[in-house]
């Protein structure tokens, strides 16, 4: 009987697959997701792995959300035995969740409509924090690990920053000035940038040039001729003309000139889609139809991008790596054109689509040196083709080479440092100034993997580095976030201004065009919301006192004003509360979570209390949503939080963060947060009037355009003047004053208010 027992359990280790094994791990995009969009994420196993349903749980709480089978599995792969496909867009709750496949965890995903918002200040910033030179004498980018100048890519660079402005301007914001100083100049950043190129390439001495730079100058200067005609109309004349004297120089010169007078050392082979792109761009300018023949005439030459036919391309060998003319010219009026290009790019499409078919992450592009030049050349080729055709072949293509960047790859890591800024993302990056100084600039894309093949044709033989990620390493791609590794992991500028396109049509396209995030911050937290704006948030904090509960609420529904209301779990707990709140409830205001014990976190200073450590601090706030949810409300519908006396530092906004939450406090001046005050207190007691009077005298002299007014829901029974008493006063006169009240999600407007019954719907899907 043993012996069968022992046959029988060695049968069953043999035959029967895992829920998980080893080196099982869940891929997903660090940035995050749109709730409509297409949501997706990769299971790679290095066992025999049988996955037929995932878990979606809330990142804090490891509330149960949904339980999806939607899983598509992709097979063996290298050395992965087991790949699938988790496909989780059916789940459209905002907020910060995981999934949970078998005993293998996902990291933190975030779903939020504002997902894009100031991403690309971080991209134009890091390409600011290349430049070299000054204004007087002449100033360039360089790339990362070296300062050598480069026309080429210079005119690249200047060219993509121009071009994907003059798509979608009303993306792009105005933070500091030319210099880079936080003082906003009325030109927006990413033009200030623009520039910066253009007074350099300004200055290249063109007749001495072939036409892999002169296209590019001509190209760049008459498309800035057409975008800065309205900011700089005297440089902008001059470009046009600029334009057309160094195109009419490079065409009579073209079968003279030579490929290897660069003053830089390129690979770059091809020189007609440059010309290409410089006579489509000086046909829009005066619609010379000589530009445009020999636009088509060019182009014909190069009707597809050749590195996506190329398994081991070298780096620029076909630079650059997108040529947006065919793109311009399907705009001519000729159907015969617009016909010819849709042809070309829906063939090229179809060879990338073959590529992406060989392996589970969908990336379409032979992985050789510059790699993600290539991935996010060919994500803006899916989706202008999509946006020009209506086509959606290729879209989810286009969403895996997205996901590809920020993170849904072997390595799990995001390709762009710093961002996100709570993500994986490489903190060893071959750049000069990390290695001078160990300093990391954020919204740096990197090279980007490469192939086991393609390595081996390079200056360096296979690297190998201790580190997390050599067990992910396969023949296919292999990436280092090494210092050393100048392959893979040096930071690069023509890539990167090609991801602020990437990110600029994603965010103008998005569910919910909000472009820009208005509110104020202080450590971290919102203290004041969009200051343009003639409106007020009311929030209230309970832990101790329920005095102020008849006429707040009374006050309120008079007014027919919805305030927030942040209550301790301690408050949550006692006998009587849950009705009141449940009232409250009733009435529309907002329920929150103000910690579990209402527990100092920190000291006036933004010192870290004792003890305060993150893990200790998300397991008091859990244990706060843990009393809302016997309440009704989960921590979907409960995403702010006020900590206890406002008191909270940088890590404390940034947990809330990590952990899907908002952390929002007072708007500093008013007083309004210091009517728990009492007279024993002394010099630190303020009197109803004195509050009521400080209100009016901000509002006087400075206005209270979107300021948060903090007032509690009890008070001492040693204060007697109870300012609650006052609230339909102050409400009146602001009021009067012409303000409007606000809630806190359509104040702030950094994700939407969840409907109690679609949130029903989802759990009791789950429970099924």
């Amino acid at each position: 009987m043993m012996k069968k027992r022992i046959y029988l359990f060695l049968y069953l280790i043999m035959t029967i697959a895992p829920v998980f094994g080893a080196g099982s791990r869940i891929r997903i995009n660090q940035l995050g997701y749109l709730p409509e969009a297409t949501k997706k994420a990769v299971f790679i196993s290095e066992s025999n792995t049988k996955l037929q349903v995932i878990t979606i749980h809330d990142a804090l709480t490891n509330e149960l959300c949904a339980t999806l089978q939607t899983i598509q599995p992709w097979g063996s792969f290298d050395k992965f035995n087991s790949n699938y496909i988790i496909d989780f867009s059916s789940f459209k709750q905002e907020g910060a969740f995981y999934i949970k496949a078998g005993d293998t965890y996902s990291p933190t995903i975030y779903i939020n409509q504002n997902l894009y918002i100031n991403t690309t200040d971080k991209l134009i910033g890091y390409i600011h924090s290349q430049r070299f030179g000054d204004d007087v004498s002449g100033g360039w980018w360089y790339d990362a690990s070296n300062k050598n100048r480069s026309a080429v890519v210079n005119a690249a660079v200047t060219y993509q920053l121009l071009y994907t402005y003059n798509q979608h301007p009303e993306v792009f914001s105005d933070l500091v000035n030319f210099y880079g100083k936080k003082q906003p100049n009325g030109i927006p950043d990413i033009i200030d940038e623009a520039k910066w190129g253009l007074d350099w390439l300004s200055k290249v001495n063109y007749k001495s040039e072939n036409p892999v730079v002169n296209g590019k100058l001509v190209a760049t200067f008459a498309l800035a001729s057409d975008v800065l005609k309205n900011l700089f109309p005297a440089l902008s004349a001059d470009l046009a003309t600029r334009a057309t004297e160094i195109y009419h120089f490079a065409r009579q010169n073209i079968h003279t000139a030579s490929l290897n007078n660069l003053e830089d050392i390129l690979t770059e082979e091809n020189w007609k889609d440059d010309m290409q792109l410089a006579a489509t761009h000086l046909y829009f300018i005066n619609y010379n139809s000589e530009y445009l023949q020999d636009a088509l005439d060019f182009g014909a030459a190069e009707p597809v991008p050749q590195w996506i036919f190329s398994n081991c391309d070298k780096p620029l060998q076909f630079y650059p790596y997108l040529n947006w003319s065919p793109f311009l010219l399907m705009q001519v009026e000729n159907p015969l054109i617009k016909k010819n290009y849709q042809h070309n790019m829906h063939i090229a499409l179809l060879r990338a689509r073959l590529t992406a078919q060989e392996n589970p992450f969908n990336i379409g592009v032979s992985l050789s040196e510059n790699s993600n030049n290539k991935i996010t050349a060919l994500h803006n080729l899916c989706f202008t083709y999509r946006k020009q055709t209506g086509d959606t072949t290729f879209v989810n293509m286009e969403d895996a080479l997205f996901n590809w960047i920020f993170g849904c790859n072997p390595w799990g890591i995001s390709m762009v440092t710093g961002l996100p800024e709570n993500g994986l993302t490489p903190q060893h990056p071959h750049s000069k100034i990390y290695i001078e100084s160990d300093k990391i600039i954020s919204g740096a894309l990197v090279n980007g993997a490469i192939s086991n093949l393609c390595l081996k044709n390079t200056e360096t033989e296979r690297q190998t580095y201790d580190g997390a990620f050599e067990r992910y390493q396969t023949e296919w791609a292999i990436y280092h976030d090494h210092v050393n590794d100048f392959i893979t992991n040096q930071p690069n500028i023509d890539a990167t201004a090609s991801l602020i396109h990437l990110l600029t049509v994603r965010q103008a396209n998005g569910e919910k065009k909000e472009f820009f995030d208005k509110n104020q911050y202080d450590r971290g937290g919102i203290n004041r919301f969009n200051p343009d704006k003639k409106q007020i948030a009311i929030i209230f904090t309970g832990h101790q006192y329920t005095d102020g509960y008849k006429k707040i609420r009374s006050t309120l529904n008079r007014h027919k004003v919805k305030a927030s209301f942040f209550f301790s779990g301690d408050f949550l707990r006692k006998a009587g509360n849950a009705k009141k709140v449940k009232k409250l409830i009733k009435d529309g205001h907002y329920i929150g979570p103000a910690t579990n014990h209402y527990e100092q976190l920190a000291d006036w200073n933004g010192i870290s209390a004792s003890n305060m450590r993150k893990t200790s601090f998300l397991n008091d706030l859990k244990e706060n949503y843990a009393v809302l949810k016997k309440l009704g409300i989960s921590k979907q519908q409960a995403p702010f939080f006020n900590p206890p006396f406002e008191l909270y530092n940088d890590s404390i906004s940034k947990w809330c963060k990590d952990a899907g939450i908002y952390l929002v406090r007072s708007t500093p001046g008013t007083y309004s947060n210091l009517d728990y005050t009492f007279p024993e207190m002394r010099e630190n007691y303020y009197s109803t009037k004195e509050i009521m009077d400080r209100i009016m005298q901000v509002e006087r002299s400075n206005g209270l355009n979107g300021y948060i007014l903090q007032f509690h829901f009890g008070t001492n029974p040693g204060r007697k003047d109870k300012l609650y008493n006052s609230l339909s006063t102050i409400i009146g006169s602001l009021k009067n004053a012409g303000y409007q009240f606000t809630d806190l999600y359509s104040a702030t407007n950094l994700t939407s208010e969840p409907k109690p019954e679609q949130h029903v719907q989802k759990k009791n899907k789950s429970k099924k």
